[in-house]
């Protein structure tokens, strides 16, 4: 992935995310799979008895559903066709994702309330992390690697569901998800948590307590009172 700068708090951003000559074999390689999936849908539809009472209208929908399930299918890799096409065509083992344009705020907040609503989490403490993560920027990606809002790294991502870490609302809703498997596995503990957050559960359950390492412990305080601080201007 190429980088086009730093942000403010020097966080890297996501330039252009493959050259046009990759741009393009990588649609040759989604497109291959869309018509495979389609083709394959269509096939397993030919296997089930046709009723001879179905309507054109009914047909055709159900061909423009195929088609958009192929198409979605291809572009979020869900068979992984298209990858194993694009690497034998580039010889690059990991494909390009499209990144969205940065999210505004109203969306950022919009997201937090869905999120916070989905797992019954406190939707200022979402908006702690995301301030201390990324300063709101969806596009953010530090040196580690994490990226967007709530700054997951790849494998966080994963397992979490998380297909595009740049689009925001899929970021907020693995990161929350992420935080709340968290605060479950520390009984509750907030500080445990943000500290698992930032330094990975393992250094938590090690130390027993927030590791003595000076950037978390920045980090479970800076979220702590920044959560405070927006907590009392709900309250006004």
């Amino acid at each position: 992935m190429s980088i086009s700068g730093t942000d403010g708090l020097g966080m890297r951003l996501p330039g252009v995310n493959a050259s046009t000559a990759d741009a393009k074999k990588l649609q040759v390689a989604q497109e291959f799979e869309a018509m495979f999936i389609h083709q394959m849908l269509k096939s397993m539809r030919n296997t089930v008895p046709k009723d001879e009472n179905t309507s054109t209208g009914r047909r055709i929908f159900t061909e423009m559903m195929d088609e958009q399930i192929a198409n979605t299918a291809s572009r979020t890799g869900s068979f992984g066709l298209a990858q194993i096409i694009y690497k034998e065509l580039t010889g690059k083992d990991e494909m390009p994702m499209n990144t969205p344009p940065k999210a505004s705020e109203k969306q950022v907040e919009t997201w937090v309330n869905e999120a916070s609503a989905s797992t019954n989490m406190d939707k200022n403490l979402i908006k702690a992390v995301i301030h201390q993560e990324s300063g709101g920027n969806s596009l953010a990606r530090s040196d580690k690697g994490a990226k967007g809002l709530m700054q997951l790294m790849d494998p966080t991502a994963k397992e979490m569901g998380v297909i595009n870490s740049y689009n925001g609302r899929e970021n907020i809703m693995g990161g929350t998800k992420y935080l709340k498997l968290l605060l479950e596995r520390f009984n509750g503990d907030e500080s445990k948590a943000l500290a698992a957050y930032n330094a990975g559960p393992t250094a938590v359950e090690n130390y027993g307590t927030v590791p003595p390492f000076q950037e978390t412990q920045n980090y479970v305080k800076n979220v702590l009172q920044y959560r405070e601080q927006l907590s009392q201007e709900t309250a006004l």
